[in-house]
């Protein structure tokens, strides 16, 4: 079974595939595990695209993987605003995510730790700071 820095790595490994496309918006890679195989895969491709949240819950969906109980590896803070696109957290939320390892805080500090409460709020378990410095490359 992978742990949890594998599967952190391979979301660090997807963000890179966007390199150059993401402008203004970081680069970010989701990993979405349940039972410790890997059900889904994404990366935020361009601005106003769809997160690599929303990006690794569709590829699952489209798989035919229950989502319902899975962990969600993100390098970085999912948003809790809308914007171009709708929170991502909504999308978590609806997904029925039960544990979300985060990387990196969102660096705003208008936004930082607000998808953290507002998913422990909702029940859901949050963990941040693995891989931390990776993220940040």
């Amino acid at each position: 079974m992978p742990s949890d820095e594998q599967l952190m790595r391979d979301a660090l490994r997807l963000a890179k595939r966007a390199r150059g496309e993401t402008s203004p918006n970081p680069l970010v890679g989701a990993v979405l595990a349940k039972r410790g195989n890997i059900i889904g895969r994404g990366w935020h491709r361009r601005a106003g695209l769809p997160h690599a949240e929303v990006e690794a819950i569709a590829d699952a969906k489209r798989k035919g993987n229950p989502t319902k109980g899975a962990t969600l590896y993100v390098t970085l803070e999912p948003c809790s605003t809308s914007g171009r696109t709708p929170p991502c957290t909504h999308a978590i939320i609806r997904a029925g995510i039960s544990r979300v390892v985060v990387a990196a805080t969102d660096p705003n500090p208008e936004h930082a730790g607000r998808a953290f409460r507002w998913l422990k709020r909702k029940g859901i378990a949050v963990e941040h700071g693995l891989l931390a410095e990776q993220a940040a490359e």
